[in-house]
């Protein structure tokens, strides 16, 4: 495939702009940028963006949608506190594999601390354990819920074995002010997300717990067996092996969803 041609600077500036603060430039900007005689001008504005407000502000409205911010679980405030975080987060640099590790591991109030809005949204370990491995490790598990995928290396036992690794989150609802008395979906008041000491996630086929287990081969290079380490949190156990260095599929999930945002 022949490389296109260099991008006039015009050009370069609005995609650039829109990219990552997702505004087009000013018209001051544009006459600024087409004086500029440096050779490392392009350099510069990227630099330039990458501190702009705008740019937080953009990137955290991404991750928000990722993350299922919305008022109906998470309520007005919850979702103040977790966007607030979010785009502190960006706004700070903080590394993904840190940003990723705290939002695993978190627990406690919802409005103290806002990375367990993260589990707030999320109800059951059959959703986590999705949401986790999608957003996350880039893989799409949900065939493998009724039967072996048949493409993929899954089966059904990693399934619920995966599962199972989130089956001792547990909620206590501090207060609900909820609007409509029928919808058991909605939420409005502080809750804390806890870690419960016992729970299991069954095998469909078998009626029996499964394993906890990662989505892991030693094949990957993880440095980490497909069985977890024995713990009683599960989620340490998550986050520590999701966000290891040398688990390639995390790295490269961030990467595409990057890639993604800016070629399309």
């Amino acid at each position: 495939v022949s490389p296109a041609q260099p991008s006039s600077d015009a050009m370069f500036l609005r995609r650039a702009c829109l990219d990552l603060t997702g505004a087009i430039p000013t018209v001051r900007q544009v006459r600024a940028f087409l004086a500029d005689e440096r050779v490392d001008k392009r350099s510069r504005l990227i630099d330039e963006l990458l501190t702009r407000p705008e740019f937080a502000d953009f990137w955290a409205l991404k991750w928000a949608d990722l993350l299922r911010v919305e008022e109906k679980t998470l309520d007005r405030k919850g979702v103040a506190t977790f966007h607030a975080w979010i785009r502190d987060s960006i706004a700070t640099n903080k590394p993904l594999d840190v940003f990723v590790r705290e939002l695993i591991a978190a627990r406690g109030s919802t409005y103290e601390h806002p990375p367990a809005n993260f589990y707030r949204a999320m109800r059951d370990p059959i959703t986590r354990a999705e949401t986790v491995a999608q957003v996350f490790l880039g893989t799409r598990l949900q065939c493998a819920k009724c039967h072996n995928h048949p493409f993929d290396r899954w089966t059904q036992a990693d399934y619920y074995g995966w599962a199972n690794q989130f089956a001792r989150v547990k909620y206590e609802v501090l207060e609900n002010n909820r609007r409509d008395k029928n919808d058991s979906h909605e939420f409005d008041g502080e809750q804390l997300v806890l870690i419960a000491d016992s729970g299991e996630v069954d095998h469909p086929g078998t009626g029996k717990p499964v394993k906890p287990r990662l989505l892991a081969e030693k094949a990957e290079g993880s440095g980490l067996k497909a069985e977890g380490k024995s713990s009683s949190d599960r989620l340490l156990v998550v986050a520590d092996w999701l966000t290891a260095p040398k688990n390639r599929r995390f790295a490269e999930a961030q990467v595409n969803r990057i890639w993604f945002h800016l070629l399309g």
